[in-house]
């Protein structure tokens, strides 16, 4: 049997176990993730530079990843990608798949790590998604990038928090930066605007930010355009936080897309459908892509 052959029984094999893993536990779901990016990595298309220090703290590192074609082409647009798991779970290191969908398609991808609960509590992951966002505009032409042509997306806690310094203007300027410098932003599950019930995230948010961590309070019409994607399927993030933020966003005047998928796209599988292997007629990777194509011309 050819390698490829090989590789091909190999995913079959894998990628439902992966998917299952995930779903079943969080340490077994790094154990599916990193089955699904050994996988990805047998045959990748792009090459990638580990643990970037963006700041001091030990944590606050993250992986660039590019396309191997690149080298002695233009300046690349980039994508920042914040990874979800409610702001108490999750590495950069498990979501290389989603790198490995965003560079087929000539994007340098950059994945950050950001403090999690109970390390810090809310805002300061979201000080640390700014100052990352600013950290690649000044630093992604070093590694092939256009710092004009820099987007952001996210899945769940990491929607959120691409969409909040998308949004809230002071934490980029803490970085002495803005939200100009964002051109686009893909939100996927996102709970934007959720009010803590678990005490969990009670004690990560605090009752007295109950209405600042909703990001339409923030919204003032200078926002980039935003694609906010949901699936009927998701029983762990209601679809209102897509409808009340894209509402808050037309009403400001900025442009805002919606898709809604069939309820085959749980909060999991609308994830793990980012990635070319898991796409059907569903096809999540490319609706994000599609965007900001358009959005970067």
């Amino acid at each position: 049997m050819s390698k490829r052959a090989l590789l091909i029984v190999a995913i079959v094999v894998a990628l439902p176990l992966a998917w299952l893993a995930y779903n079943l536990a969080k340490d077994a779901g790094a154990t599916g993730l990193k089955i699904l990016n050994a996988l990805v990595s047998v045959n990748a298309g792009y090459s990638v530079e580990r643990d970037i220090a963006y700041g001091d703290g030990s944590h606050q590192k993250l992986d660039v990843y590019r396309p191997k074609d690149s080298a002695a082409t233009k300046p690349l647009p980039t994508i920042v990608f914040f990874y979800g798991g409610g702001w108490t779970w999750g590495k950069k290191a498990y979501f290389e798949f989603i790198a490995d969908a965003f560079t087929r398609h000539g994007y340098i991808v950059v994945i950050p790590d950001y403090v999690l609960y109970p390390q810090g509590k809310y805002p300061e992951f979201i000080a640390d998604s700014a100052k990352a966002t600013a950290w690649t505009h000044q630093n992604i032409q070093s590694y092939g990038g256009n710092p004009n042509l820099l987007v952001l997306a996210g899945h769940s806690a990491g929607a959120y928090n691409a969409v909040m310094i998308s949004t809230f203007d002071d934490y980029l300027k803490q970085e002495q930066s803005s939200t100009t410098i964002i051109k686009a932003v893909a939100g996927v599950a996102g709970p934007y605007n959720f009010t803590p019930k678990a005490e969990r995230y009670v004690n990560i948010f605090g009752e007295d930010n109950f209405d600042n961590m909703k990001i339409k309070a923030h919204v003032n019409g200078n926002e980039p355009n935003m694609l906010l994607l949901h699936g009927s399927g998701d029983t762990t993030v209601a679809h209102a936080n897509q409808t009340s933020m894209a509402e808050a966003l037309r009403e400001s005047g900025v442009d805002v897309q919606t898709h809604l998928y069939s309820d085959e796209l749980t909060h999991v599988r609308i994830l793990l459908n980012l990635h070319p292997w898991f796409a059907s007629k569903e096809n999540v990777g490319i609706k994000v892509i599609d965007f900001f194509d358009e959005q970067l011309k």
